[in-house]
């Protein structure tokens, strides 16, 4: 599946690449506290793990972007998924963004839209959805900030 590049003003989404699989990106994923929010946090990631789920990602046809901030000297700042649900026309967006010195600046938010954008108009979805642990502020903030409208609630259903 071919993959299109998203841009935003300050940020380029690009097909993930063998590239992108670097120790940092691997390093992020063994960060507690980058992970804190996430179910990524109960497995220990290495470069093969990180092949596979490239390869799992692209082999059900799910886009799967890096995240590079333009102006900044990091470059691959994190990653962003959709997976595609095209029976009914719904995508699930999911996002990390992994260097710590990118948090904070809004970059999630603008990666966010672009996608949401995209499933919405170009890829033909009906719907986007995402979800977020209720302490995870920063998710909350993100689906805030892109208009997303809440339509469902499990308490207490993962632990933190």
């Amino acid at each position: 599946m071919s993959i299109a590049t998203l841009k935003t003003a300050r940020l380029r989404l690009d097909s993930f690449a063998e590239v992108h699989l670097s120790k940092r990106y691997v390093s992020w994923l063994n960060d507690p506290e980058v992970v804190r929010y996430s179910e990524q946090r109960y497995r220990q990631h290495s470069m093969e793990t990180c092949q596979q789920y490239v390869r799992a990602m692209a082999d059900a046809e799910n886009p799967l972007w890096a995240i590079t901030a333009v102006d900044r000297a990091s470059g691959h700042v994190g990653n962003i998924s959709a997976s595609l649900d095209r029976n009914n026309q719904l995508c699930d967006v999911a996002i990390l963004i992994g260097e710590r010195s990118a948090w904070g600046h809004g970059l999630g938010t603008e990666a966010w839209i672009a996608v949401c954008d995209f499933m919405l108009g170009s890829m033909g979805m009906r719907k986007v959805v995402g979800g977020a642990l209720a302490a995870n502020r920063a998710m909350i903030r993100i689906m805030e900030g892109s208009a997303m409208q809440p339509d469902g609630v499990r308490p207490r259903h993962y632990l933190v």
